[in-house]
This record gives structure tokens, sequence and C-alpha cells, in this order.
């Protein structure tokens, strides 16, 4: 405060001597979601008047200051970072109807996906290559973030003087890879804001050259220095909490990170602070970097501007010896419009006109196969929503890092670039269960070139748990969405078979063989069909006088050949726990028993199951489920007998039906249909509580399917955690009486 009363006895003898006032500098430092307090600061900066000639920021700091400097307002950019769905943003999320159904499949079953090198396994061959060089550098690309910041920069993404802004601009980075501080003054503006915060080990780091740019708050946290270099006389800096000798809450990797950047910053902020003219602090206390809720971000602006509002003495003195008059407004929006351009956003309704488009990163071939439908054309007229819906079909694919864009020149119409960056060909998924039924299980999958976008593909999966399953599949996909498929299935089944008599113990291995074709590649539906054959050998007998008695249980009968058609559609927002949408899947199987044995007929079997999710209002949702299958013929063999029961699908066997009255499976007659209407409440953003009601008929004549009806409740609690819904619910039904289950984890 002393140095900032001697400036300001200074600045008289200065006004005199110089026709141009003092020139104001404002330091705005990294913090992540809690730099949302700098949209407060400015707030009161614009209600007091005061002047901004220069900003210097770091991380978040670099994002608020970079949009300030080139036309933004405080209330502008409170909107703005408000409107934001941030958990999309932070974590490179798509939304679930963007993805293939393919992908949704994976992603529905594998906690963990690790990739593995760009070349697929030919970088693990190499002598030369390390294991740890398909390990990524950070969790998140920061593919969505680099988008954000195009949609919020239109009209200043050509390379730039940045003192030749609104306001000019500064931010810091770290070259990691020559251990020194990096600080961008021109360039493109996105690059400089996206290097900034990119924190070491969440965020990818930016490559500029032979440099590796992360986070400057490493090196530079508050730049008080960069800003007086650019010229500031008076500094006002906005600094988010400070050094606590205290043990503090490690909360997530943001934390993390601030402290380590406290813990070597500590000398130099003492400086920068030094240096500071006016200092304000806000109140950041229970927040961490990664607060991006709605409800904090409100907090943290509101805090901002009550933290600037305590120094208003200190500012009204400053407005006063810089002679501001109360009537002139200051800030980007207030200056003349023939002085600067503003930067444009981009909103879902505004519409963009494309002269020309560059595409970076893609050979030929890939490129006319990607963009031949695509509406990223030249001459086209583009929304906001639409470009967003077009780059998250390209990135949906799975085979790049990134697909990120920039819209460059002026006005309309702009030049647009594309820029793709391949990711791993190949991964590894790592699926996990516990649950009250099978105790355990473990899924591992290895996916040989299976992010290609054609050519050759394999796959190889293991369920490792009481009942064994391995699969192999090889893929070839085309050119276009039709892929050509062949593979292998083997089940190990041990289970209780319960009837309303008897409780058998039934085990078995299946071997599957098929071969056919699928349309891959599509969001919404998936077809496939081909030829299939299976192998059953028994290692127990059900006892036929306790069984029911329209299957056959001849030992003789092992070997099945068929002709499948399966057809998919998946409209769901969310696999677990949605909140709008439909399911639809059927599944067609022919046998050909004729031609493997002359005494017994033919027959088939029809599945389908539709599902439904109707929002009640913001926490409540109507979940309805309608399944049945049914087996035409004869003497239909055991081993494709009507199954049902538990809450999860194909536990035991793959045309296992699951009902909620029970968690055992039992044998039902050759025609079975189950009806089920779930009530399910959200609490907070992860706690699910939810009531349901079943019912289900089976008869040897569909007629008579409901002569003698099942039913079924349940009450349940689920939480969406980080490694799959953790769930348990108490059940009922008129056959079984009252059960519980208890599961932690994906289904698989």
């Amino acid at each position: 405060m002393k140095r900032f009363i001697s400036i300001l006895s200074l600045l008289a003898v200065f006004l005199t001597a110089s026709a141009q006032r003092p020139k104001v500098g404002l330091v705005l430092c990294g913090g992540g979601a809690k730099g949302a307090a700098h949209i407060g600061v400015l707030k009161a900066l614009e209600d007091n008047n005061i002047p901004i000639d220069y900003i210097a920021g770091t991380s978040m700091g670099a994002i608020v200051g970079g949009l300030y400097s080139i036309g933004y307002s405080a209330d502008e950019l409170d909107s703005l970072i408000l409107a934001q769905n941030w958990d999309v943003i932070m974590k490179d999320k798509i939304s679930r109807r963007q993805k293939d159904i393919d992908q949704k499949q994976f992603e529905d079953k594998y906690l963990l996906r690790i990739p593995l090198g760009k070349n697929g396994f030919s970088r693990l061959k190499s002598k030369s290559s390390s294991v740890l060089d398909n390990i990524p550098l950070a969790v998140v690309k920061g593919n969505n973030v680099y988008n954000l910041f195009t949609k919020l920069t239109l009209g200043y993404q050509d390379s730039l003087d940045f003192s030749r802004m609104p306001i000019p601009f500064a931010c810091v980075a770290v070259d990691i890879a020559g251990k020194k501080e990096y600080v961008f003054h021109s360039g493109s503006i996105i690059e400089a804001m996206r290097a900034s915060m990119a924190i070491p080990g969440y965020f990818d780091p930016v490559r500029k050259g032979d440099m590796v740019l992360c986070d400057g708050g490493l090196l530079n946290n508050y730049p008080v220095d960069v800003v007086k270099q650019m010229g500031a006389d008076i500094v006002i800096g906005v600094k988010l909490g400070g050094f606590n000798p205290e043990p503090q809450d490690i909360g997530n990797i943001g934390d993390m990170v601030n402290e380590m950047m406290d813990l070597y910053m500590d000398t130099k902020l003492a400086s920068a602070v030094e240096n500071t003219d006016i200092l304000i602090t806000p109140d950041v206390t229970g927040y961490s970097a990664l607060s991006f809720d709605t409800e904090s971000l409100k907090n943290l602006i509101e805090n901002g501007r009550q933290a600037a509002m305590e120094k208003g003495g200190a500012l009204d003195s400053l407005r006063v010896s810089l002679r501001i008059e109360e009537e002139d407004f200051v800030g980007p929006t207030a200056k003349p419009e023939e002085k600067y351009r503003k930067a444009i956003y981009i909103g879902e309704t505004d519409t963009v006109r494309i002269a020309s488009v560059q595409v970076n990163g893609l050979d030929l071939s890939h490129m006319r196969q990607l963009l031949r439908h695509s509406k990223f054309q030249p001459g086209a007229a583009l929304t906001g929503a639409m470009i967003e819906r077009e780059l998250d079909a390209l990135y949906s694919t799975g085979a790049f890092d990134s697909v990120t864009y920039t819209l460059t020149g002026e006005e309309e119409p702009y030049h647009m670039t594309l820029n793709f960056e391949p990711g791993p060909k190949s991964q590894i998924g790592l699926g996990m269960r516990v649950d009250s039924e099978e105790i355990a299980a473990i899924l591992l999958n290895v996916g040989i070139n299976e992010k290609a976008l054609y050519g050759h593909k394999l796959s190889l999966s293991a369920k490792l748990a009481y009942n064994l399953q391995l699969q192999a599949c090889y893929n070839y996909a085309f050119k276009n969405v039709t892929h050509f498929e062949a593979g292998y299935k083997f089940r190990n089944s041990n289970l209780n078979i319960l009837n309303i008599d008897a409780n058998t113990s039934y085990a078995f291995r299946q071997h599957s063989l098929w071969m056919g074709f699928s349309n891959h590649n599509t969001k919404i539906t998936k077809m496939d069909f081909g030829l299939k054959m299976d192998r059953f050998s028994s290692m127990s007998n059900i006892g036929t006088a306790q069984a029911i008695k329209t299957y056959d249980y001849s030992e003789a009968r092992k070997l099945f050949l068929g002709g499948y058609f399966n057809f998919a559609i998946d409209r769901l927002d969310r696999s677990y726990f949605p909140t709008k949408g439909l399911s639809f899947q059927t599944d067609y199987t022919y046998y050909f028993n004729r031609l493997l044995d002359k005494e017994h007929n033919d027959f088939m079997s029809l599945h389908a199951k539709f599902l439904f999710v109707a929002p009640m209002g913001r926490r409540f949702a109507l979940i309805g489920t309608l399944e049945g299958r049914t087996l035409i013929g004869n003497d239909t063999p055991a081993a494709f007998m009507n199954l049902m029961g538990g809450t999860q699908s194909s536990r035991y066997m793959d045309q296992q039906i699951s009902f909620i009255g029970f968690n055992n499976a039992r044998m039902f007659q050759s025609s079975l249909t189950t009806a089920t209407v779930d009530l399910r409440y959200r609490l907070m953003d992860s706690h699910y509580f939810f009531a349901s009601g079943a019912m289900a008929g089976d008869a040897q004549d569909i007629s008579d399917i409901f002569n003698a009806p099942v039913f079924g409740a349940r009450l349940g609690y689920s939480y969406d955690s980080l490694i799959g819904p953790v769930s348990a619910n108490f059940s009922w039904s008129n056959i079984a009486g009252f059960g519980f289950y208890a599961s932690i984890g994906y289904s698989f």
C-alpha cells in the first residue's frame, strides 16, 4: 500500500511532464476453475472505470485475459463460462449418440482402455522403442478445449502480433524440453491459451517447433515481470490463494499441480507480489482447480467481484489520479468500433460461411473416405451446432487423438483448416466386476489394428471368472460401412437351473464358429448376418423327470449349423442411467438340423428386446422394457432352452434373459415374454434410487403365455462411480420369495 501511495504521488509529476497517462497492467494468475474469480474482478474494474492497457496471464488467467483482450466484456465472459458443459470440455467427451454402436458396446464393458503405438504393435517390436512410448503423455488430449477456443476467437485466428489486439496481451507457458519459460507475444492466440493451461499429466502438451509447452504456472504462475516488460507503469494483480505452510488437502490432479507450483514458486511469488501496486486476492477456500460445476463458478465470480470492490479506495484513487471521469466507459466493449475488431463467438445457431477447406494430417485416400459426406465443403454455410456434430462424427471414429479446426480471415467467408492427429491403432481393454452371484470377474481384450479406419483387424478377449469365456474375432473393414467377420468363442458354464420343482446343477462347454458380414461405424443401427456353428458338450445332465418336457435332452445331439441375422438400434444418451432415448435389438437364427441329422427337424429361435426411457422432470425417469424369445420347432435341443433370471443378461448362457424377481437362472418353456417398468430418481449428480415391477409369462403355445404369470418387484440404489455402477437391491417374486443382490462394476 505504501508503494501504491508513493506511485500516486509521482503520477502528478508524470502527467505534467507527459501528455500520456501512465499505463495500467493487469496480471491474472493460474488456478484452474478458481480462475473464474478473474471475471468477477474484471466486472469490478469495469464498474470502477479502471483502464486496462496490458494483460499478462498464466493458465486460466491466460484464457480469461486472452478473451478479454480481444473484445469480450466481463458480463459476456460470465455468460460464456456458465453456458459451457465443462465435464465434456475437460474430459474430451463426445455425445454417446455420436459414437458408433461397436464403440458404445466396448465402453459399456471396459473400465480402462490402454492405447498401443500409432503403428499397431510395430513399435513394440522395435529394439529402439520402449513400452513407455505407448503410454499417453496425459489423461486428456485437449481436443474439446482447443475447439472451444476456436468458437470463441473468430476473427483473431490468423498469426497475430498480440500487441496489436484491442488490449495488448501476453501469456506464459513452460518449455519442458528446453527447461525454460516461454512467453507468447505473437502467433496463434488459440495455441497460446491452450499451451498456457496444459496441466502436466492432465492435458497433452503443445508442440511448437522443438518446444514441448505446458502450463506456465510451473515457472511463473503470477507473471508481474511480463506485464511490466510490456510497458505497464502500474500493476493490478489477481492472486488466487497463496502459500500456506500447513498440510493441504489434495483432492485431484489440479490440486496436486497447484501445490507443486506453490512449492517452487514461493520465492519468485514474493518478489512478484512486492512489485504489485494493487493486489486483489479473491477467497477461493473450499474450491479446487476442477470445481467447474455451475454453483461453484457463480460463487467464484462473485468472490472475485467482492475482493476487487474491497479495494474500492485504492481503485478510486487510481481513477482520479489518472484523470478518468465517472461517465467514461473503460474496457474492450467501450472502445470505438473503428479502432478494433471484436472477436466473434460461434453459438449453436450462428452461421459462418466457408470459402475453402484445407486438411492436415490425412493422406488422400483417408481424406476422401472421411470427408465425402461431410458438410465441411467450400461454399458451405454452417451453424455452430453443425460444426460440432461434424467434428464429433470425425473424432468418434476413434482413429484420431484429436480433430481440431480453425477459421482464419478477418471476415466472411473464412478459410477452414481441419487438423487430424492420428491416434494409436491398437488397444488393450480391462474390465472388472464384483457381485454376489459370480463373486469376481475380469474382462481382458487386446485389439490389434482395432482403431484403423479400414483393413485387417483382430480382437482377442477373455472373461476370467467361474464361468470362463474366450473369444477371437477377425474383421476386415472395407472402405465403406461393410465389414467381413469370422470368429470363434469358447464358453464354460456351471449353473444351477431352478424351476418350481427342482434345483438342478448343469455344466456344459460351448464352442461356436461364425462368419458373415456386418455394417459397422454407424451411430444408430447395426446389422449383421451369416453362418454359425455351435457345438455343446455336457458334463452333467438335467434330470429329465424334473425338466420341462418340450426340450430334447439327448446327449447325441451336439453339433448345430445355422444361419443368423441380427439387427440393433441404440439411441440412448447413456448406457448406464440413461435419461432419454430408446434401444431395440432382435436376433434370428435358423438351424439346419436335417443337414446333419435326418432324424431331427430344423428349428428356429427369435429374440427381441425393446427399451425406452422417458424423462419426468430433472430428477425422475421412467424406463420400460419389453423382451421375449420364442423357439419354433419340435424337440428343440436343451442347449437352446429359454433361461431367465438375474439382473444381467447372458450371464450363464447366450440366450439368458434378465428378470428382477430372482437372481438365479430358471428354465422356462419355448415361448417366453417379460415386461418391466422402472421408476428412477436421481439425487445430486451420481446417486440413484429405483423401484421396479415386472411380469413374465411362458408357455409351449404362445397363446397361453400368461396363463400362469410370474411377478417380480425390486427396490434398489446405485452410485455412478469412476469404476462403474455400485448397486444393491432387494427383490421379490411370487415363485422365489425375497432376494438380495449387490454388484460393483460394469456388466459383461
